[in-house]
């Protein structure tokens, strides 16, 4: 073999070496290019789930929470009696985990003067996709009962006061306070009627009247009792024999067929009106309910029968911060709740309604009464005087103890959380 012929072969060689070379080079640098590629469509599909699994989780969110105020706007409807699961119905993304009814919501003072509320716990949940999320929100019943937030006064002889039941068949009792402009002069004055008006069916009676005078005792006093039939706006008036300084307060009292059954008060008697006093306690009596007095049906025993007992309350002001700081009734001095009441300075009176329930399984408000003697009250005033008032009692039955309110009363949202 010639050295010619040596060198093309090697040179076929090297030019064949180069080529392998090139060829591995270039599959090396497809197979970085495809695992590049590979890589970044495996990003691009995370990030693509990520973005998607966040859509669902904020539509699941906004979801629940239209839920709450799908819940809240029931409750403010239909009142605390719609706290439950079954009364929530759900909508195309969320519904109902948890329905509870409070007693012991922190609130605002503009909420309730006890700074503690009634009220329903809510949670709803929706899930879109593969996200759920949840949302609670704890709505307080508010029924302000600070002098000056709640009922209404004014000068005149017809009086309006406006209702709306949650329920059908309720019972509201109505304490309105009247007295002349001046201590002294002017003829005597009482209530002479009620009406109940509007496109709602429901009427009014009189509970008890205790007309003012020309002098002292100058408040009169006047329960009224409105019973409704349907759900809806109700206006009851009352009138006044004559042009009267006035403040008024009441309370509705709902369940399954509230009855009115009875009330007391004695025009004549010092144990239902004030015309002196120094102490800020006072006692007053009323009759054995049980068997004295008649009932609204005409039978003996005004109170007869009843698991709720309603005490209303007109006082003229001594002082521009005058009000009740404790009711208690019967021998065991049992307390009764404030629900309302209206303080004013300018028409110096006061008006308040309190209540006590007592489950008839419990005896019932006929276990308060004495036997063959009058029953005491007493009012503690926040003064040192207890000078002109007066007061009156009605009896209900078949109340849901959830209910009783304030006639001006709003259900009010306060805490609003995620659980996690």
């Amino acid at each position: 073999m010639t050295l010619s012929m040596r060198s093309k072969r090697q040179s076929v060689r090297r030019h064949r070496q180069r080529g392998a070379f090139a060829i591995m080079a270039v599959l090396m640098l497809l197979i970085v290019v495809a695992s590049a590629l590979r890589f970044l469509l495996a990003a691009g599909e995370s990030n693509s789930a990520g973005t998607l699994s966040q859509q669902q989780s904020t539509r699941a969110f906004l979801a629940a929470d239209s839920g709450i105020e799908a819940a809240l706007a029931r409750l403010r409807k239909s009142g605390p009696m719609s706290c439950s699961i079954s009364q929530f119905p759900g909508g195309s993304a969320y519904a109902a985990t948890a329905a509870a009814q409070l007693t012991d919501i922190p609130v605002a003072d503009s909420c309730n003067g006890l700074k503690l509320a009634r009220g329903c716990r809510v949670q709803m949940q929706a899930t879109v996709g593969g996200s759920s999320r949840s949302v609670g929100m704890d709505v307080a019943y508010c029924s302000p009962t600070n002098a000056g937030v709640t009922g209404f006064g004014g000068y005149t002889t017809s009086i309006s006061q406006t209702i709306t039941p949650y329920q059908n068949n309720s019972v509201v009792v109505s304490n309105l306070a009247f007295r002349r402009k001046l201590d002294s002069g002017g003829p005597n004055a009482s209530a002479t009627t009620c009406q109940q008006t509007g496109i709602y069916s429901g009427s009014c009676r009189q509970g008890w009247s205790i007309e003012s005078s020309s002098g002292l005792n100058s408040v009169g006093g006047r329960g009224v009792i409105a019973s409704t039939t349907t759900v809806g706006d109700y206006a009851v008036v009352q009138r006044l024999e004559a042009d009267r300084n006035y403040v008024a307060v009441g309370a509705i009292f709902e369940g399954n067929g509230v009855s009115y059954l009875g009330a007391y008060a004695d025009q004549n008697s010092a144990s239902n009106k004030g015309t002196t006093g120094t102490s800020n306690i006072v006692m007053g009596q009323v009759q054995d309910g049980r068997t004295l007095g008649t009932s609204a049906t005409g039978t003996a025993g005004w109170c007869k029968g009843a698991d709720t007992l309603v005490f209303g309350f007109s006082a003229k002001s001594a002082m521009a911060d005058d009000t009740l700081t404790s009711v208690t009734f019967g021998a065991s001095n049992t307390p009764l709740v404030l629900l309302e009441r209206y303080s004013s300075a300018l028409l110096d009176m006061y008006s308040e309604v309190w209540y006590v329930h007592k489950p008839i399984t419990s005896g019932g408000i006929d276990s308060l009464f004495a036997t063959g003697v009058p029953t005491d009250f007493h009012i503690t005033k926040s003064g040192t005087t207890t000078d002109q008032w007066a007061a009156g009692f009605a009896c209900l039955n078949n109340v849901d103890p959830a209910t009783p309110r304030g006639l001006v009363s709003f259900m009010q949202p306060y805490n609003w959380w995620e659980p996690f």
